[in-house]
């Protein structure tokens, strides 16, 4: 199953997901998609270290589907969290 790894910036709150070069990204189409175990535990790794150093607040990784060749999330949570808009 393929997993993207998401937090809350601590100084903003704001959404934001690991990127291919462990960097924080704010838009979901260019956060780095693990494929397998390994890769998972790799994103693990960087997004601890990152929480580490006060980057990062509440890490976690969560399903997508490769649509088009971008990342869409399963869950409606997630795809809230994606778009970055109000639910009203």
């Amino acid at each position: 199953m393929s997993m993207v790894v998401t937090a809350n910036q601590l100084r903003s709150g704001a959404v934001v997901y690991l990127g291919s070069t462990g960097d924080w990204v704010d838009a979901i189409d260019h956060a780095t998609v693990a494929e397998d175990a390994g890769a998972m535990q790799r994103l693990e790794a960087i997004a601890a270290a990152a929480v580490e150093h006060c980057e990062v607040t509440a890490v976690y990784a969560f399903a997508v589907q490769i649509v088009g060749g971008r990342p869409v999330p399963l869950t409606m949570r997630e795809r809230i969290r994606a778009a970055k808009a109000p639910t009203v």
